[in-house]
């Protein structure tokens, strides 16, 4: 295996101690020397403002430039080669003022110093390396953070574009639905005319239809309010109590309906939290429709239990389940988790927790594959 050439810069005006090291080099194994000797700081910067070098040994006493000011200068010129400083004081002020001025590194002139001087080239090189390679992964840092930045920019924009973009749609189809849905009553109603049973029965189709444009209309403007930041909360003291007792009851038909039964496991006595009244009805709504959409048999259980600062609600039915992977992206938005054959706009969940998030409160699911779903929520009393 072909050895590592290294060029290597010695100056020193003694031509002993030049002798010393370059003998020395030239029985070290660890790289293939290539050594240019010069005896002055104006021949050294000379030959660097020429050719290139792996490392510099700059003997510190030279005649004329010394070699202090010789580093200096390669310094200003801006010359990136690691330079060790070969001297013959021993004191630590000038060691500590030769590192201040670039020196990589020192070696003290004092006999057998040559046999250091491989070792030193060796560390030097490493050493210095390392440094060009931190350079040169800070300054990709920086390029990265400055595209990444600007895409996350870019992708801000869009974000808003997007966002405007849909409240601007839904603001379009809402007038229209309404439209649709007040003229289809009117002749549900035999204002133009006797309805006849068929007639009935396809309105009652066209109906439910509305319906779910009207409920995919209005998820999407609640979203487009949330991520645009525009959704406010109308705080007031508020029983979540007497806030589930009357959600509930009016899902209680459409239970019994399915078979179903809904449990109330509540306390005794109000709770009052500060919260938005229409907002925490709607998270109620949503989880307990998702409930009912999902669950054929069995039950639905909503407990509320009181903590010392807190209060937790707990929708908990008795449908297919989920399994873990599910459940991490069940709140995730336009995430379709659950049996694709189930109506629904994708967005029931998501913006219950978004609702919660801005009462700074917490939601989560617990669920296994046939064990049915736990969907848990806590407010600050």
């Amino acid at each position: 295996m072909s050895k590592e050439r290294l060029k290597v810069l010695l100056v020193e005006d003694n031509p002993t101690d030049a002798l010393i090291v370059k003998k020395r080099l030239q029985r070290d194994l660890s790289f293939d020397y290539e050594i240019t000797h010069v005896v002055s700081g104006e021949d050294a910067i000379s030959v660097l403002e020429k050719d290139m070098y792996d490392i510099i040994l700059l003997d510190y006493n030279l005649p004329k430039k010394s070699g202090l000011e010789t580093l200096q200068e390669i310094k200003i010129k801006g010359l990136k080669v690691p330079i060790v400083m070969i001297t013959g004081q021993g004191d630590e002020a000038v060691a500590a003022r030769l590192i201040k001025e670039g020196a990589l590194d020192y070696l003290q002139k004092k006999e057998g110093y040559e046999e250091s001087v491989p070792l030193m080239i060796r560390k030097s090189i490493s050493e210095f390396r390392a440094n060009l390679e931190r350079e040169r992964l800070q300054k990709e840092i920086v390029i990265r953070k400055e595209e990444l930045e600007k895409i996350n920019k870019q992708l801000t924009e869009l974000d808003r574009m997007k966002s405007d973009f849909v409240a601007n749609v839904v603001h379009e189809l809402r007038t229209p639905l309404s439209l649709i849905k007040g003229n289809l009553d009117n002749i549900d109603k035999g204002f133009a005319g006797e309805v006849q049973p068929k007639q009935k029965e396809i309105l009652g189709d066209v109906f439910r239809i509305v319906d779910r444009l009207a409920r995919l209309v209005n998820d999407l403007l609640d979203l487009s309010k949330i991520e645009s930041g525009k959704m406010e909360l109308k705080k007031e003291p508020l029983d979540i109590v007497g806030l589930a007792d009357e959600v509930i009851k009016d899902f209680e038909k459409l239970a019994i309906q399915k078979g179903l039964i809904i449990k109330k496991e509540f306390p005794g006595s109000a709770i009052v939290v500060e919260a938005d009244r229409d907002k925490l009805t709607q998270v109620f709504v949503n989880l307990l429709g998702n409930a009912l959409k999902f669950t054929d048999k069995g039950e639905i259980i909503v407990r509320i239990i009181e903590l010392q600062d807190e209060v937790q609600v707990e929708v908990q039915d008795t449908g297919p389940g989920m399994s873990k992977e599910e459940t991490e992206k069940i709140f995730d938005k336009f995430v379709r988790v659950v049996a694709e054959r189930k109506e629904g706009t994708g967005l029931g969940l998501p913006i219950a927790k978004d609702i919660i998030t801005l009462h700074k409160g917490r939601i989560r699911v617990e669920s296994e594959p046939g064990k049915g779903s736990k969907f848990i929520f806590n407010l600050n009393k």
